[in-house]
């Protein structure tokens, strides 16, 4: 079974068969191959087809060569000969009639075609045995300049003839020897060889021999078409052996010379200070041809189809597929990088196997537009692209965001990224840059984006958002963020509580839930309405499993991220009666505390302090604070040892003694500390953690401690410390030891009056 090339990886090959012809070249080689194939001159005929690299040369070439291998009639003798192939063994000139020798052998089995082909073998033998004679020589006159050097010198030292006689004699026995040394045995056997075959032939000059060619060529009712390609490969040295052989056999007759190479390289190679590389190459080419311009369009059309090929592997990418987003960012700015089939290739191979690597289970993982631009710059502009991956920071801070005077700071760290740019395209990679990253819009000129659109930016799974952007260049998904398919997921499994609570709690042990659940508040808006119970259940269910206290400055909570969650969702609900009777219904169904209580607390502080923004009525809100205290109670006498074991137990102490009776909290409290163990239980949930660095350090900080206040809001601490005073901590676990030295440091501090 033949191989499939998954990403359709371009190996930079010519297109070898008329088929896989894209660009309606083929008859343009057709017309040129009978042009070829027509030639009936006296004298050779120099044909040259130009173009830049990469632009369809040896395409073009082969198509031809395929029309000329369909001709019945006349048929040509048509020989490929790469001068590059044999530069290296410093054989052009020897190996060029040789290998016409054998094609024109192999091709024409006729008497005339087989003395033809012996006669270029003759006429290759003299031209071969002349240059490795020249080529060997030239070779060993460094080994020569030395030993005659070294005579030299030894003969100076006497002015007798005997001297002077032995020192040439010696001169020329050395010579032999390091001649055999330089030019090996090999060139001594090749001259040996050429010499005994010659003497087997009829004894003829160089001059006999072409004259016989010329006849033999005139003869012949087709031309012999010779083919040099990647001419402009060949060193200065190397080109001008193979124009001067041409120009040496310019008087056969019916020979045609095709040659292909980039005009300006083989021009400036050939230039010597006394002519110029043009007018050497005039004396020589009598036609000379430049490979057809390719339509823009027909090439961007090619290019588009591809792509489109590439997205169908997706449905989740055709459907996140903006199409006037891509029209813009396309035509206004990347579409100057594809001029040619290798751009082409080039870009949608890597784009291919990026893409299929960031396919999720559920959904693709980056904003598909996006995609295909960055990768433009990482194929194109690669140093660009780099100074991009490094700048995650000054692309993902939206404007509103930045700290007022950035604003010059910003221009010139962005003009030095575009300044990497290839000069002729820097305006192109600004405008790519700009619809890559609205962030920066308002310093390029643009318009400043409020927080609102990041929203936006999150769920379409723009690189211009901080969670997004590493994906764009680290090909996968980052081990602290969610991908968008688990997103996809989540959202999906809002339809069954249980499953949506599971899936939230493996988030918490894969320590990614705060990433997760703020990422998920940009989907609120697709979750299905009639979700609602089992969303809002969901939810309130883990509440209490996941963690109520943010670790840096200006972060929320896991805690603080489901109330919003939960708040966002019934703010979608237009009656506030029934977002009050769906939450009380979720929360009585419910064993979760925390959620309830923040969202609580939050419409609280509504109507204490703005008036106004409620979510839900006052009769829902009373009812559920009701319900609340009435579950803490419970909890008190039936189960008193899970809610002191709570995560969340301050927080909750708060509110049932503003809420409820204020007496049963107090006296819970006191009959929890009867015992050593009630105490450590008790001090483990008063024990808070703060993180910090300096200014001029990564490292985080992380500070343990007990604010003796928070526990005399509800009891004395004397009881408590009593108990623990003399408590061998050896037996205890590290956290109660934890909670149990932080308490007592606490108490150290306030005999030293340290507040």
């Amino acid at each position: 079974m033949e191989p499939k090339n998954l990403h359709g990886f371009a190996s930079d090959r010519p297109i070898t068969k008329i088929e896989e012809d894209e660009l309606d070249r083929s008859k343009f080689a057709s017309e040129l191959a009978d042009a070829l194939a027509s030639w009936q001159g006296k004298d050779s005929l120099v044909v040259a087809l130009h173009g830049s690299w990469g632009s369809g040369k040896s395409s073009i070439k082969n198509m031809a060569l395929i029309r000329l291998d369909e001709i019945s009639e006349d048929k040509p003798a048509v020989i490929q000969f790469s001068p590059w192939e044999w530069a290296a063994q410093e054989k052009i000139t020897a190996s060029f009639f040789e290998e016409i020798s054998k094609s024109v052998g192999r091709i024409d089995e006729s008497e005339s075609g087989k003395k033809l082909a012996a006669l270029l073998k003759k006429y290759g033998r003299y031209l071969n045995t002349g240059e490795t004679v020249a080529t060997g020589f030239s070779s060993a006159l460094p080994t020569l300049f030395v030993l005659a050097t070294f005579i030299g010198i030894g003969g100076s030292f006497s002015d007798k003839d005997w001297v002077s006689n032995a020192s040439s004699f010696i001169l020329f026995i050395l010579a032999g020897w390091a001649a055999f040394l330089k030019w090996g045995r090999g060139i001594i056997d090749n001259i040996a060889g050429n010499i005994e075959a010659t003497a087997k032939e009829k004894e003829q000059s160089l001059r006999d021999i072409g004259e016989d060619l010329k006849e033999l060529l005139l003869n012949r009712q087709a031309p012999l078409i010779v083919v040099m390609d990647d001419l402009d490969r060949l060193t200065s040295a190397q080109l001008r052996m193979v124009f001067q052989l041409i120009k040496a056999n310019l008087e056969f007759p019916n020979m045609v010379f095709l040659l292909l190479f980039q005009r300006d390289i083989v021009e400036d190679k050939m230039n010597d200070g006394l002519q110029l590389g043009r007018d050497y190459l005039e004396k020589i080419i009598q036609v000379p041809f430049d490979i057809p311009q390719i339509e823009t369009t027909r090439i961007h059309k090619l290019l588009i189809d591809k792509l489109k090929r590439i997205i169908k592997q997706d449905e989740s990418a055709m459907k996140m597929f903006d199409d006037d987003r891509w029209g813009r960012i396309f035509y206004r700015s990347m579409n100057v990088y594809f001029d040619d089939l290798r751009s082409v290739y080039r870009y949608t191979s890597t784009l291919s196997f990026h893409f299929n690597i960031l396919k999720g289970e559920n959904a693709f993982e980056v904003n598909p537009v996006d995609l295909m631009a960055i990768e433009c710059l990482r194929v194109f502009e690669p140093d660009v692209y780099k100074e991009i991956a490094r700048s995650k920071k000054l692309f993902t801070t939206n404007g509103s965001d930045r700290y007022t005077g950035s604003k010059d700071s910003t221009v010139t760290s962005i003009n030095v990224i575009l300044d990497k740019a290839n000069p002729d395209k820097r305006d192109s990679v600004k405008k790519m840059i700009k619809q890559l990253f609205p962030t920066i819009d308002w310093v390029l000129g643009g318009i400043q984006y409020d927080g609102g659109f990041a929203r936006n930016w999150l769920k379409e799974m723009r690189i211009c958002y901080p969670s997004n952007f590493d994906k764009y260049f680290q090909f996968a998904i980052p081990s602290d963020e969610i991908s968008n398919s688990e997103l996809q997921e989540m959202l999906s499994l809002t339809a069954d509580s249980d499953r949506f609570s599971s899936f939230i709690l493996s988030l918490k042990e894969r320590d990614i839930l705060v990433n997760a659940l703020a990422q998920f508040e940009a989907f609120i808006d697709e979750i299905p309405l009639g979700n609602g119970s089992s969303y809002v259940k969901g939810i309130l269910d883990v509440g209490d499993h996941i963690d109520a206290q943010s670790m840096g400055f200006m972060t929320f909570s896991a805690t603080k991220h489901a109330e919003m969650l939960i708040s966002g969702f019934l703010q979608r609900i237009d009656s506030q009666e029934e977002r009050g009777k769906l939450l009380l219904d979720c929360f009585k169904t419910s064993e979760g505390l925390s959620v309830i209580e923040h969202i609580l607390q939050s419409e609280e502080n509504y109507r204490e302090k703005l008036g106004t923004g409620y979510t839900l009525r006052d009769d829902e809100f009373e009812a559920l604070k009701v319900e609340f205290v009435k579950r803490l109670d419970e909890m008190s006498i039936n189960s008193p040892n899970e809610l002191l074991s709570n995560e969340h137990l301050v927080s909750f102490l708060y509110r049932w003694k503003r809420w409820g009776n204020e007496s049963i909290v107090t006296d819970w409290l006191k009959s929890q500390i009867q015992t050593v163990e009630g105490c450590i239980a008790l001090l483990k949930r008063f024990v808070s953690k703060s993180s910090s660095h300096s200014l001029d350090s990564h490292i985080v900080k992380t500070t343990t401690y007990i604010k003796l206040e928070d526990i005399e809001d509800f009891l004395e601490i004397s009881p408590i410390r009593e108990k623990v005073k003399d408590l061998n901590t050896d037996n205890l676990n590290p956290e109660s030891q934890e909670a149990l030295e932080t308490f007592q440091n606490a108490l150290e501090k306030r005999e030293k009056g340290i507040t």
